[in-house]
């Protein structure tokens, strides 16, 4: 009896020793598939940046989108429009070439509303609330505006919006 619960033992420990290297190569292979490449299989992704002004303002609180076509379909990359600037950085950034472009009108959360509300005070600008202000959809979802990205261009743009 002693002999068979050695080799059991024995058996046992070459068990778990095999599944201890099984489950070790299992996560190099995951940690190997995971690293990649950064580049987009789909294009080459840059950071833009820009303004945006309504009715001749810097836009107060808006979200932007530069929306690329390519063979593999659409590529979206959107960004956060604040007191008239935005900054959409390389890692989410568009691709290379030409993209439609749509902004859509956001409410500031609380404390960035009252930031925007006292800053307009201080610089005596009358201050426009960011809920009024209604982008018409020339601007959005039927928009005509377009930007042309480049590899090695500053791609700045700015974009001027009419209310009427």
């Amino acid at each position: 009896m002693t002999l068979i619960f050695k080799l059991s033992m024995k058996q046992i420990f070459a068990n778990y020793i095999t599944r201890q290297i099984f489950v070790i190569g299992l996560l190099l292979l995951n940690c190997l598939g995971c690293s990649g490449t950064k580049e987009d299989p789909r294009g080459e992704r840059v950071s833009v940046s820009g303004l945006v002004y309504y009715d001749e303002d810097p836009l107060t609180s808006a979200r932007i989108l530069f929306i690329s076509e390519t063979p593999e379909g659409k590529i979206k990359s959107a960004g956060i429009v604040s007191e008239g600037i935005f900054q959409i950085p390389q890692k989410g950034g568009p691709v290379v070439g030409k993209a439609r472009v749509e902004i859509y009108p956001t409410i500031p959360e609380m404390e960035e509303f009252i930031e925007i509300q006292e800053k307009a005070k201080k610089q005596g600008k009358p201050f426009r609330d960011p809920a009024s202000i209604e982008i018409p959809a020339t601007y959005n979802k039927n928009s005509k505006l377009t930007a042309m990205i480049t590899k090695d261009g500053k791609n700045t743009f700015e974009f001027k919006i009419e209310s009427k």
